[in-house]
């Protein structure tokens, strides 16, 4: 099959590459010269704007993806791939007169492309099933389970994913603080808790250092807005978000003074929540 991507970032270029060596012609594009530089030197073509690829990717940031879309190359399967709010796949397909997919992207940015070969499930969000499975053809060799859904709940995993992710760092964050204020190693704690086989090993031994990357935080508040649309005030969720300011101020604060105050923890802690 002849895929086409549209965005070459972490998403765009592992998609491109996973699909190559499962044997199809891959062309892309992006706005960034530098990365479609770094394409054409891994040997791959730049999509033409009267191309029809049998499969489109749309890899590039939310908020992009409506504008992107709308000057998008026209193909039997566009596949979403960027973190949108549920309900968008369906709503730009009416707005914009073209069958969308969504799939979400399940990648650890430092092992992005073993991820995409190896996944543990494939989901894909569609509105028929007929739709699905032709994306579902596309990556069989994969040799994952694959599940149709509607867009919408494949849209809702993603950002439920990220920000139990989230929820985890932040969470042993917390004990992290708490350690440091007894002179004990969470590092320490984290690896015996995480014994237990009900405790996930996830963030368990990577403390003081707050969400970061390209989607945690960014993912987190996108589902919080989304709550707040929809008249629910996330509480927990608002907790994570602010347990993550407090890590990042404290580093702040650590890195300011040369050194961690712990002759003073609370004003350590009270000064943990500044983010500047």
């Amino acid at each position: 099959m002849t895929i086409g991507i549209i965005g070459y970032g972490v998403v765009g270029s592992t998609t491109a590459e996973m699909l190559r060596r499962l044997g199809h012609t891959v062309a892309v594009r992006d706005t960034d010269p530098g990365r479609m530089e770094e394409a054409r030197a891994e040997g791959f073509a730049e999509l033409d704007q009267d191309a029809s690829p049998d499969v489109l990717f749309i890899c590039v940031r939310e908020g992009h993806v409506r504008d992107v879309l709308r000057s998008a190359p026209d193909s039997p399967v566009t596949v979403i791939r960027s973190t949108v709010p549920p309900g968008t796949t369906e709503d730009l397909s009416e707005e914009l007169g073209r069958p969308l997919l969504f799939m979400p992207e399940i990648l650890r940015e430092a092992t992005a492309l073993w991820d995409a070969l190896n996944p543990n499930l494939i989901l894909i969000g569609c509105r028929s099933k007929e739709e699905g499975e032709r994306l579902a053809e596309l990556l069989a060799p994969l040799m994952a389970p694959i599940v149709l859904v509607p867009p919408s709940t494949a849209e809702m995993v993603k950002l439920t994913l990220n920000a139990y992710f989230h929820t985890l760092i932040s969470f042993w964050n917390e004990i992290h603080l708490i350690c440091e204020l007894t002179g004990l190693q969470s590092h320490v704690v984290g690896k015996l808790c995480s014994q237990d086989p009900r405790v996930s090993p996830y963030g368990a031994t990577m403390h003081g250092r707050p969400a970061g990357g390209t989607c945690l935080p960014k993912d987190l508040a996108q589902l919080i807005d989304f709550a707040e649309r929809k008249g629910y005030a996330p509480e927990f969720l608002g907790a994570v978000k602010n347990m993550n300011s407090k890590v990042a101020g404290y580093r702040v604060e650590v890195a300011k003074n040369g050194h961690r105050p712990r002759k003073s923890p609370g004003r350590r802690l009270a000064g943990a929540g500044r983010t500047g």
